[in-house]
């Protein structure tokens, strides 16, 4: 039988890759390869390192000199939005292990916001700034239509000579995986201080308070300026949303490796396991800043580990690289397993459960 019709349609055919719906958080990784790193303008021999999986900023190269510079927003917290989006952005080029200098932000509010708002936002930015020696060096503020609570988009530079710092990119089999502090830091705060009231009722005033100072360790700056410092990083990388799971699996998409982590060599802030297990969420996948992902020879490990310690950082070997880049594993007691690529940050869900009571 033949079609009643024949339809010549010259549009692009949309792929089901681009009709997928989404998660709130992170776009993943496939879509990032196929819509995004394809449509990126033209190329430039200035431009050492641009977008790729698990970059946290870019390199510019500007005469004999670097430019390290990274964009990061703010879109699950209120209360510490201004003090959170400078340090968040002060992260990413700490992982170059390169100091953050100047930092521009772009603060929309929504209809209704009072200029206490913009104050109360610029007071918490000038706060953070003021602890790590940064110069706000500009920005744009408005009212925008469609918002329901305040966004931040920040955009941190840093400037350091040619072959000063390190990338994401460099990690190789045999090396051991670090981590400082402990898992979940920041994603814990933001619970804590956007739910405080409802958690409190459960799982005690002390909990959650402790929970929510993990804000104060926010910072991987001295970190990422520490360890650098050695001289034995190969990679180095700051997990964000997704987590430890999803910061590990990009340092590693970065570097074209594989991973094994050990389970129980990670560390928790007691106020973190009560958390995810009171409201059901995986602390693995919960938004991580504050600990910083490391690599280097196995036998350089001992030296970072007491090169962070006397600065007063916890730190621990956490795993190793390995040559397989689809081995992808967390050794567990139970046995070993892959660790699965976190498809969204607990960080929505929790949120949605402390709010919604």
């Amino acid at each position: 039988m033949k079609p009643l019709f024949i339809h010549h349609d010259t549009r692009p055919v949309r792929t089901s890759l681009e009709c997928l719906m989404m998660q709130p958080g992170k776009v993943p990784p496939e879509i990032l390869q196929k819509l995004v790193f394809t449509h990126l303008g033209r190329p430039d021999p200035d431009l050492l390192l641009g977008p790729g999986i698990g970059q946290d900023a870019s390199v510019i190269r500007i005469g004999e000199s670097i430019i390290i510079a990274s964009t990061d927003p703010i879109t699950g917290s209120i209360e510490d939005i201004g003090w959170l989006a400078l340090h968040i952005n002060a992260n990413d080029i700490a992982t170059f292990g390169v100091r953050p200098r100047w930092f521009l932000t772009s603060i929309m509010l929504p209809p209704g916001s009072g200029a206490d708002e913009v104050g109360r936002i610029m007071e918490q930015i000038d706060e953070a700034a003021s602890e790590l020696d940064i110069s706000v060096a500009g920005g744009h503020t408005e009212i925008t239509e469609g918002l329901e609570r305040p966004i931040i988009a920040g955009f941190m530079i840093g400037i350091v000579k040619d072959g000063r710092y390190i990338t994401s990119e460099g990690a190789r089999p045999g090396d051991a995986i670090l981590m400082t502090k402990t898992v979940a830091i920041e994603g814990t705060a933001i619970i804590c201080a956007e739910g405080g009231d409802y958690l409190k009722s459960h799982l005690g005033e002390e909990l959650v308070n402790e929970g929510k100072d993990l804000r104060c360790q926010l910072s991987v700056v001295k970190d990422g300026l520490t360890a650098f410092s050695t001289g034995h990083l190969t990679a180095m990388h700051d997990p964000t949303e997704g987590g430890l799971a999803g910061g590990v699996h990009e340092i590693c998409d970065a570097s074209n490796v594989g991973f094994e982590i050990v389970e129980e060599n990670l560390a928790f802030h007691k106020s973190t396991i009560a958390v995810c297990d009171f409201l059901e969420i995986d602390p693995l996948q919960l938004i991580s800043s504050g600990c910083m992902i490391m690599t280097c020879p196995s036998d350089t490990a001992e030296t970072v580990l007491e090169a962070l310690d006397a600065k007063g950082i916890q730190a621990a070997v956490i795993g190793r690289i390995v040559r397989d880049s689809s081995e992808r594993n967390i050794r567990r007691p139970s046995g070993t397993q892959r660790l699965a690529r976190p498809e969204t940050d607990a960080l929505w869900k929790a949120l949605k459960k402390v709010k919604s009571v």
